[in-house]
């Protein structure tokens, strides 16, 4: 899972430079990189969903949804790639759990629950530190006015939100087919609309063979084989400590933009990484509820039958799960639940 988390902050360090001019290389437009990024995807994740439902078992309903999906991904991507360009590979790393908590919010919505008591100190530790300060610390060091740093800083949360967006969209095809087949035709979809937008708007494909290598990075080491690794480790470690090891992304993306790009880390940094992780810490459980259970818990069951596989839940889950098989689920998972 540490992996997993390593190889996704990868996407943050990688990216930066992409989007910018120097060194005697041109700027990737973010629409295109976003079409390199999913078209590779695509071709990645095409053997591994060899093996699984195949798309003409899928219905209307099922493709409409898949559109939708690819949408707000391609929403999300873009608008990050644009932010990132603005702002910095650290205050992105900080930003990356962003769409954990937009979904947690999402879910809350959507099952009509709420916060415990105990809830709240954790879930404003995670505001507080992902947001407020980063952004006040920006608006401050630019005497309050809205500097292209602080625009920034807002679409990288804003694409936070469009892919919490997605998430709750997958629960709905999750449950009824193999993530990879989802990654797959999502991720061609994606490139279906990016390269849509850059034959309309004439955007132009400046792209060098030297940015190859970063756009591979990207694509199969901070997106494939980081859920690749993920499915892995929620697997063998249950999906609680799965969720708090992947929360390491951004201490491993703040720790790469200081060692690789050699931007500055400072005490507010550390300061928000710290409430961050402290937050998703203590709001583990919750979070296990929006984040996991609902995109992956068919997955485990349909690949895993066995009797070895734990994943543990909090009490209210049913209300999460009560849209999935509980008989089959019962009968290929072992849960036990946590005591609130």
């Amino acid at each position: 899972m540490a992996v997993a988390a390593a190889l996704s902050a990868l996407i943050h360090t990688v990216s930066k430079p992409l989007l910018e001019t120097g060194n005697n290389q041109v700027e990737i437009n973010p629409i295109v990189l976003t079409f390199l990024v999913y078209f590779i995807c695509g071709i990645f994740f095409t053997p591994l969903a060899q093996k699984t439902k195949s798309v003409s078992k899928f219905k209307r309903t099922d493709v409409i949804f898949m559109i939708l999906i690819g949408l707000a991904e391609v929403a999300a991507l873009i608008t990050y790639f644009y932010g990132l360009s603005d702002s910095t590979a650290v205050n992105a790393s900080i930003f990356s759990n962003s769409e954990v908590i937009f979904a947690l919010v999402f879910a809350i919505l959507i099952f009509k629950e709420r916060l415990h008591i105990k809830e709240y100190i954790p879930f404003s530790m995670i505001v507080i530190g992902m947001m407020l300060i980063p952004i006040g610390d920006d608006l401050y060091q630019h005497n309050f006015r809205l500097s292209s740093l602080v625009i920034g800083d807002v679409l990288i949360i804003l694409s936070g939100l469009l892919f919490a967006i997605d998430i709750t969209l997958c629960k709905y095809i999750g449950e009824r087919f193999d993530i990879k087949r989802i990654a797959q035709i999502v991720s061609f979809i994606g490139a279906a609309i990016t390269i849509s937008i850059i034959v309309i708007f004439q955007i132009p494909f400046n792209v060098e063979w030297s940015q190859l290598p970063g756009i591979f990075i990207i694509s199969i080491l901070g997106t494939g084989m980081s859920t690749v690794f993920f499915l892995f480790g929620l697997r063998l470690i249950g999906a609680v400590r799965a969720v708090l090891l992947y929360s390491t992304t951004s201490v491993f993306g703040v720790a790469f933009a200081g060692v690789i790009l050699s931007e500055a880390i400072t005490i507010t940094d550390i300061l928000s990484l710290s409430l961050v992780l402290g937050g998703i810490f203590f709001l583990r459980y919750k979070l296990v509820e929006a984040k996991v259970v609902e995109t992956k818990s068919t997955y485990m069951a349909n690949n895993y039958p066995t009797d070895d596989v734990y994943m543990v839940l909090d009490r209210k889950t049913a209300s999460v799960l009560k849209s999935i098989q509980i008989a089959q689920l019962q009968r290929k998972l072992k849960t036990s639940y946590f005591q609130d």
